[in-house]
């Protein structure tokens, strides 16, 4: 792994830096602009746009509906985006940074493509920077709900739960990954939208749309249902789904702890094939899907808690992230602050309800750390990365390395020689 660089040889010029940030990993068209003036100091978001497919009708995201949509959209996003800014090749960003993977490819490389267009066009290095890495880092944007809480320090624990990926990722530094545990079939964002899809739900984000409809069932009801087990069908819906990985065979702590999430959608089939489903009925179907959902997710966390408070493994660690479209329920974050049981006080982080799901500024955080701490680039031959873990950062190769005078031309900030002989000194 490659360390992470320290800034305390850095003088500092007048001027700040901005970088251009494209996404397109999945079915969101993105564009964002930020600043940043001190290496010590967060981001500033000067504007972003965002444009979305509309999948209601198809069910889903279907690949080629979605490169299509990049391929019509991005061009006139991105135009629009820079006149609104005055940006062009004599007002241009210092720094390009965009989604290189995890994602469908054909969205991914519409994106990549245009920006290394860009830092042709405008001889400005770019950065393709990972999508995950980008969730974890949007915590380093300024909160508007909590803007005093400092960003997460490593070693950190970030719960990363969307719809492509679920993980709880041990972060020493910021190359030093370590997944702790992964999912072992499909993506509990995944889950929960197929899951409400079967009931009946539609929407372009399906997760929001169970949230809130759980969120409107009467408290008196909601009360009845936390009574009812259905570890068997001996209750009042006949309806069986019980909590995974719990059964004899399995062991209490094992040795490679994981998350399960394919279960949740044979269930709700298995019972609507058999029985016809009122209201009453449906509510509790929602209700228990996204409760089993947090309920599998915290019991992994905590094995996990349990286990590597034991070996060592988690020493140090005092804040913990929970990152992805599913972290913007909150159900999920209420939950993870009860009933987490991590053996002394954690410091919980949670980005804004906007940047939970797919963005350009976490794109853009991303790359400007890569840019800053890394002193990388990417070439111009990278290809886009359908799969790509988070642990393997660096080693997905296309990287180049970034001497001091692009350093400085890019970030405005001079290193002095006096400096670097003597670092801790001033």
């Amino acid at each position: 792994m490659l360390p992470s660089r320290r800034f305390l040889n850095i003088r500092l010029a007048a001027r700040s830096y901005r970088a251009l940030a494209l996404e397109s990993s999945c079915d969101d068209s993105c564009v964002a602009l930020l600043e940043k003036q001190h290496p010590s100091s967060q981001p500033v978001v000067i504007d972003e746009m965002k444009r979305t497919l509309r999948s209601v009708e198809a069910g889903g995201v279907i690949p080629t509906a979605a490169h299509e949509f990049h391929l019509k959209v991005m061009p006139d996003l991105v135009r629009d985006f820079c006149r609104k800014h005055k940006i062009d090749a004599q007002n241009k960003p210092d720094l390009l940074c965009v989604t290189r993977g995890p994602g469908m490819v054909g969205s991914l490389s519409l994106a990549l493509q245009f920006a290394k267009g860009l830092s042709l066009a405008w001889d400005v290095p770019f950065i393709g920077t990972h999508h995950m890495l980008g969730h974890i880092l949007a915590l380093h944007l300024p909160s508007i709900h909590n803007p005093q809480q400092a960003p997460p320090q490593y070693p950190f624990l970030s719960l990363l739960c969307s719809g492509g990926h679920t993980m709880l990722v041990l972060l020493k530094s910021f190359t030093d990954h370590r997944i702790i545990i992964n999912t072992m079939d499909i993506a509990c964002g995944d889950a929960i939208d197929k899951a409400a899809r079967e009931l009946g739900m539609r929407g372009n984000m399906i997760g929001p749309e169970l949230e809130k409809y759980v969120a409107s069932i009467p408290s008196s009801t909601l009360e009845q249902f936390q009574t009812i087990r259905t570890l068997d069908r001996n209750n009042h819906f006949n309806f069986k789904l019980k909590p995974p990985l719990r059964k004899a065979k399995h062991q209490k702590v094992p040795d490679t702890i994981t998350f399960t999430f394919a279960f949740l959608l044979s269930s709700i089939k298995d019972h609507m094939a058999r029985h016809d489903i009122d209201e009453h009925t449906k509510q509790f179907l929602a209700y228990k899907i996204q409760d089993l959902v947090f309920e599998h997710l915290i019991d992994r966390v905590n094995l996990a808690f349990q286990k590597h408070l034991a070996d060592g493994e988690f020493a140090g660690v005092e804040d913990f992230v929970c990152s992805g479209g599913v972290a913007a329920n909150q159900e999920l974050r209420r939950r993870l602050f009860t009933e987490l049981k991590p053996g002394s006080r954690l410091n919980f982080h949670f980005p804004d309800l906007k940047i939970c799901t797919d963005n350009a500024l976490m794109i853009g955080v991303a790359g400007m750390g890569i840019f800053e701490q890394l002193r990388l680039k990417s070439t111009l031959d990278v290809l886009p990365i359908r799969k790509w873990p988070l642990d393997q950062l660096i080693d997905a190769g296309g990287w180049e390395s970034v001497d001091n005078y692009e350093f400085e031309k890019v970030t405005g900030w001079t290193e002095d020689p006096r400096l670097q002989e003597h670092p801790d000194e001033e």
